[in-house]
Formats: C-alpha cells, sequence, structure tokens
C-alpha cells in the first residue's frame, strides 16, 4: 500500500493499521491525537502521538508530551518507535526538520 497523493497521510496510516487506532487501544496507551508527518531531509513518513506520560498512571496529574514512530514507506505500517520523548509540539517540528 504506497503512499497516495491526494489522501492525507494520517488517514492512510489508519487504514493499514486498523486496531491500532482502536478506542480501546487508545484509552490503554493513553493517546489523545495523531498527526502523520513526513522528515523534512528524508520524506519518510512518522507516526506522531500526542499522549499522556506512563507515570501519569500512577496517580499524578497527567503530564502531556508527544512521541514518535517510524512508517514503512511501501506498507504504511508503524514501526519501532524512536526513543526521544518531545515535550513539545515545536520540538517535534524541529526533530522532523533534521529528519
Amino acid at each position: 500500500m504506497p503512499i497516495v497523493k491526494g489522501v492525507s497521510l494520517i488517514q492512510q496510516i489508519k487504514e493499514a493499521n486498523g486496531s491500532w487506532f482502536s478506542p480501546e487501544n487508545k484509552r490503554f496507551f493513553g493517546d489523545v491525537a495523531y498527526f502523520g508527518l513526513y522528515g523534512k531531509k528524508t520524506h519518510e513518513p512518522y507516526l506522531v502521538r500526542s499522549t499522556e506520560a506512563w507515570t501519569d498512571m500512577f496517580g499524578n496529574a497527567p503530564r502531556l508530551h508527544y512521541r514518535i514512530n517510524n512508517v514503512n514507506k511501501e506498507t504504511l505500517k508503524i514501526e519501532d518507535l524512536i526513543e526521544t520523548e518531545f515535550k513539545t509540539f515545536d520540538n517535534v517540528k524541529e526533530w522532523l526538520e533534521e529528519n
């Protein structure tokens, strides 16, 4: 399932990874929102997730942050999580500028 121009990247990622975006999965991981974005230099697709930190499950106040997963360019399957935790969406945009 190669990337189709004219259709949003996040829509295509959702179609290729159905159960990943289920309400149960979203609730389990504390995901708030999803974005399909490209790296500026590599033009590689990425899944950006606005999510709550795992430590929030232990009674602490929720803390929103962003995580990025690689997306396979040919199949649009979600792949490995990038280890960096981004505190703001501006930090995500800076990372995408460099990748």
